[in-house]
């Protein structure tokens, strides 16, 4: 039963960050905390992975907020701050997936609007949309 209320809380997260970010390119600090804070609550009742890999998972959002800090901002803090919330509830290995599959999205749509010179390689596009389509195809069942 706890593991449906993660993934429920994720999406309604993703959700929510995803609207954001394409509308003001920005990621409230407030949403993420909360979703933080119930989702750890959450993983504690949870029993289908382990707290540490659902600390390793918390760590790959840190490293992006790191890599962010390094790039000086040209990856968004709020996007491994949302990836460190999805590592508490889906654990590393999910996470490293969901993660992936967000990149490689991301990088399919970013050529596609090079070639049809929508942008060029220092336009920014919002990355939690590929982060919620991810998520959206990783957890239908098949």
């Amino acid at each position: 039963m706890w593991e449906y209320i993660i993934k429920g809380l994720l999406g309604l997260l993703l959700i929510i960050v995803s609207i954001q970010d394409i509308k003001w390119k920005k990621i409230r600090l407030w949403i993420v905390l909360i979703a933080t804070i119930i989702l750890s609550v959450c993983a504690l009742f949870s029993s289908s992975l382990s707290i540490l890999d659902r600390v390793f998972g918390l760590l790959l959002g840190l490293a992006m907020v790191l890599l962010s800090k390094a790039t000086g901002g040209k990856i968004g803090i709020g996007d491994g701050m949302v990836l460190g919330v999805t590592g508490i509830g889906l654990g590393f290995w999910s996470n490293m997936e969901l993660f992936a599959l967000a990149l490689s999205m991301a990088a399919v749509f970013s050529i596609g609007l090079i070639i049809l010179r929508r942008a060029n390689r220092s336009t920014a596009i919002p990355f939690m949309p590929f982060l919620f389509l991810s998520y959206i195809i990783l957890n239908i069942p098949v």
